[in-house]
């Protein structure tokens, strides 16, 4: 057996550990914080945030924040509500589901007008903006579970460990999972000379795969902007993202004997009294900040047309991970009379890296119907290609930039909106749809990302209340291990993952 070539396929959900005892960063590490899905103001998340030429939203300054030059007045605004997701897994022809239930404040701050003109050409406003937005939500939670009738986990943790030795009193500080498995018997040495080894496990167990992931990435806005002749909108935003990031991770496999009674597998060693089943669990949290510059332009040359561009700088975030990785067994191993333990657990701390986040460029336009309607549309490019982690490690950074390079490829978000003013009740809707980032057809077969927005708004003088509902819909694949026999036929099949998150806000905001 061997590992499926990184040029195939990628680390998607995976356990990756490097031999410095800490947990090495895959190419995933890179995608979570380069790809965003901003939640925002009711009005912006009721539209599908197609607001980069409409301006005059407070969650509009993460995406152009030449929109500062719309407001007219000073304003404060907050944002909350509830979100509910589930997924549904196909793992060998069995189905699996797990929902999740969270509650989110995505949107909160002010803008302040600092001068006013006169009437005509010159500057009219000048306005500065403070306050928060909500780039990223994590929360999700899967799970796949099939007795696999190909492989086991443990055939891929014996592939990914040839070379090591896990013996000697530094290989036991190793954070891999093959150190854990060697240490409670459920891998060994397949020889006494070199370093290879063996698992007795394999095809016919009883597969479970939970994945658990919570957190966020909030963006502190800092803007400043304004208009010229009430014709061109200007504006800059310094981003300061604070990540906030969890993942659970379980890795289980079972004896499909029985419940309770010690089965004998047929290639069970004898020192093997009986195994029942063993569970590898991650728990991994990273937090961290970063800091990106985002600039915009708006060009209203009529009344009812305005055009708008945005350039995004790459974000640069420092990140710290802490992770504990622990390993139960539910077997009896017994070794020149003694048992081997039946649990092993590794524990880091506060490793630090950096990671660099493509560019983005966003070009949209609005169409306004008099003062009851308005249609906006916007498009948004990032180069996924240019992810990069900044590390001491040459190897790791080379690896990870020919994976990018290889498999990933240029993106885009589509935003369309639109709004329809009765009195003093407006009516909302939008759509977002976000391209697959991959270039690799296997991955990129599998994924999917819709999201259909809908809301209404109340003017109730010099208070607004908004409301939102938000429904995302989203295919991926499960590939928590990758493994392929001599002939290069795969020993095990992802998971296909089908999620779909439901989000409520409610939001007022305060004109003075």
């Amino acid at each position: 057996m061997k590992i499926l070539p990184r040029h195939k396929l990628l680390l998607l959900a995976s356990f990756a550990f490097s031999v410095a005892g800490i947990q090495a960063q895959t190419d995933a590490d890179l995608l979570r914080y380069s790809m965003t899905n901003p939640i925002g103001t009711s009005r912006y998340n009721a539209m599908g945030g197609a607001f980069g030429s409409l301006g005059a939203n407070f969650s509009a300054l993460s995406t152009n924040p030449a929109g500062i030059g719309f407001f007219t007045r000073h304003e404060l605004s907050f944002t909350m509500g509830p979100a509910y997701s589930n997924a549904t897994s196909n793992y060998y022809g069995q189905e699996s589901y797990l929902d999740n239930t969270q509650f989110t404040v995505p949107q909160m701050g002010g803008v302040f007008e600092v001068y006013r003109g006169s009437q005509g050409k010159g500057i009219r406003r000048l306005q500065f903006g403070v306050g928060a937005n909500r780039l990223k939500d994590f929360n999700s939670s899967w799970y796949s579970q099939a007795v696999n009738p190909q492989s086991s986990y443990m055939n891929y943790v014996e592939a990914v460990s040839q070379g090591y030795d896990f013996s000697t009193e530094y290989g036991q500080g190793i954070a891999h999972p093959g150190n854990l498995a060697y240490q409670t018997g459920l891998m060994d040495f397949a020889d006494t000379v070199g370093l290879d080894y063996i698992t007795f496990l394999g095809s016919g167990l009883d597969q479970r795969h939970v994945l658990r992931e919570s957190g966020n990435i909030t963006e502190t806005t800092i803007s400043f902007g304004g208009n010229w002749a009430d014709m061109l909108y200007f504006g800059a935003t310094l981003g300061i993202p604070f990540v906030d990031y969890r993942q659970e991770s379980i890795i289980e496999e079972r004896n499909p004997g029985l419940p309770g009674e010690p089965v004998r597998l047929p290639e069970q060693p004898v020192d093997v009294t009986y195994f029942n089943s063993y569970e590898l669990t991650q728990d991994l949290q990273v937090r961290g900040n970063g800091l990106n510059l985002k600039l915009g332009l708006i060009f209203r040359p009529l009344h009812l047309f305005r055009v708008g561009i945005a350039f995004h700088t790459p974000t640069y975030y420092w990140l710290k991970e802490t992770s504990t990785v622990s390993l139960n067994t539910d077997m009896q191993y017994i070794y020149n009379g003694s048992q081997l333990p039946n649990h092993a657990k590794y524990r880091y701390e506060n490793y630090r890296y950096n990671i660099v986040t493509p560019a983005k460029g966003i070009l949209s336009v609005a169409f306004l119907i008099k003062n009851f309607g308005a249609v906006s549309v916007e498009g948004e490019l990032t180069d996924y290609r240019t992810m990069r982690i900044e590390t001491d490690d040459i190897d790791l950074k080379s690896s990870l930039r020919e994976t990018v390079r290889e498999n990933y490829r240029m993106a885009g978000v589509l935003r369309a909106g639109t709004e329809w003013k009765v009195g003093i009740v407006s009516l909302r809707a939008g759509y977002i749809y976000q391209s697959s980032p991959y270039k690799n057809p296997e991955l990129d077969r599998q994924w999917y990302d819709h999201t259909a927005t809908v809301g209404l708004g109340l003017a109730l003088g010099l208070c607004n209340l908004d409301f939102a509902f938000m429904a995302n819909y989203g295919g991926r694949t499960d590939d928590f291990y990758y493994l392929e026999d001599q002939q290069g036929q795969p020993l095990v099949i992802p998971a296909k993952v089908n999620f779909a998150k439901y989000v409520f806000t409610a939001g007022a905001s305060f004109r003075f």
